[in-house]
């Protein structure tokens, strides 16, 4: 088997389906499985994947309770056997040739220890999904009206990389969680994604954890994907007070600065 495809479920609707349908009319050279970790839907996902399931066009695991995203993966991953797990969100299309492009890459590459993809949004803006290294004041700069003043916004610019082409392959610090391809000998090697991060900052610290064993981190624009995401810790500066989600990104935020400090 050459590549696992990971994905966790949290009551993602019909997006569990349409990601299946594009995966199923890649056009490749080699063997895939789809495996699911939901982590306790109860809308229409988990119907479509249950279904699925008994149709044997994925495997799914049930945990019954919510894991949170590294943890849901982690589990995923022990069911892979694939030479390649590739963690990817739910609400993501791929194009026909977006699994062969990587494969193809990463395997002329053998120092690569993460490869993404170019993700771009529904109404085709492309989605800053590569970081540089940053500080809590980034993000905070990041979630609010700062981002938009100078000379913060310059600073915004430059941790989310701005000022770079995207139609360019580059080494990155840092690739958002929602396509990330990796060889499974060194997922395993790194333990992983550190489970004391229940949602937010697993996928940085995962960039960190390869970089540290010897791997690079590569941005790769000439694959490309749809990523019909929702920005779930944005807002105004009240609203993300009052934001259960916002605070649980502040949480995980400390804890990997608190965890990379000086490292």
């Amino acid at each position: 088997m050459k590549l696992s495809i990971l994905i966790v479920n949290f009551n993602q609707k019909y997006f569990p389906r349409l990601c299946v349908e594009a995966l199923k009319k890649s056009k490749v050279n080699f063997d895939y499985e789809i495996i699911f970790c939901d982590n306790d839907s109860h809308d229409e996902s988990i119907e479509y994947l249950r279904k699925a399931k008994k149709e044997k066009t994925i495997e799914l695991i049930e945990p019954h309770k919510n894991l949170g995203y590294g943890s849901g993966n982690n589990l995923a991953a022990k069911k892979a056997k694939g030479d390649y797990v590739l963690i990817l969100n739910a609400d993501i299309t791929v194009e026909q040739d977006t699994l062969q492009k990587l494969i193809d890459h990463i395997e002329k590459h053998k120092d690569i220890g993460i490869l993404a993809p170019k993700l771009v949004y529904h109404n085709g803006e492309i989605q800053p999904s590569c970081r540089r290294n940053f500080s809590i004041f980034d993000l905070f700069i990041k979630r609010t009206f700062l981002k938009k003043i100078w000379p913060f916004s310059n600073r915004y610019k430059k941790y989310i990389m701005k000022d770079y082409s995207h139609k360019d392959t580059q080494e990155v610090d840092l690739i958002t969680g929602a396509f990330m391809l990796l060889p499974k000998h060194v997922f395993d090697k790194i333990g992983g994604f550190d489970e004391r991060y229940f949602l937010f900052m697993e996928d940085f610290d995962l960039c960190k954890k390869v970089k540290k064993a010897g791997y690079k981190v590569v941005y790769y624009p000439s694959a490309s994907a749809i990523h019909y995401h929702k920005r779930l810790s944005e807002g105004s500066f009240i609203k993300l007070l009052f934001n259960k989600v916002s605070w649980m990104h502040l949480n995980s935020a400390i804890k990997y600065h608190l965890k990379w400090k000086g490292r």
